[in-house]
């Protein structure tokens, strides 16, 4: 059964054990909404001076999940349903992550440079992005580090003989 939630009246009214799902739903949403706003402004198909509007969210239970069970990913996955810290999670909102798919567009060293990001983490989410069949941005250096050596004729015996 789904609910429509347009004041914070709608939220009072909620079981207490309800509260939290939808709140961590809602913030989904709210964030979701910012990230295609600011797409809308940069792409031009709303003025610059219009500001976001959230008028109301519409919330379907899930009932109690178990933490083990598997998540189904897929590329507009939210960061809140991957398996890491909270305070990774953190780092990702602050770096503008709001979906898996917006992992494909850092590097895995730009995360590690996140004080809450380490090795562990970033490994946890190159997986995610393998299962929607997404990778992180190549490391800017190492892509100069390759074309340099292919420009000096240094390359390894597995680039294509076309580069040769």
């Amino acid at each position: 059964m789904s609910r429509t939630i347009c004041t914070v009246d709608d939220l009072a009214q909620l079981p207490d054990d309800e509260l939290r799902a939808c709140l961590a739903q809602l913030r989904v949403a709210i964030h979701e909404a910012k990230r295609e706003h600011a797409a809308a402004r940069r792409d031009a198909r709303i003025s610059a001076d219009k500001t976001l509007e959230f008028g109301s969210f519409v919330w379907c239970p899930r009932g109690h999940q178990r933490l083990s069970a598997p998540i189904r990913l897929s590329p507009q996955t939210p960061v809140e349903e991957l398996p890491v810290r909270a305070k990774a999670r953190g780092a990702l909102f602050e770096l503008n992550i709001f979906c898996v798919e917006d992992l494909s567009a850092i590097s895995e060293q730009e995360l590690m440079m996140t004080d809450a990001i380490g090795a562990k983490t970033v490994n946890r989410l190159r997986e995610v992005l393998a299962c929607v069949g997404l990778d992180f941005l190549p490391d800017p250096s190492d892509e100069v580090a390759a074309f340099e050596r292919i420009q000096s004729g240094q390359h390894d015996a597995c680039c294509p003989a076309t580069l040769k």
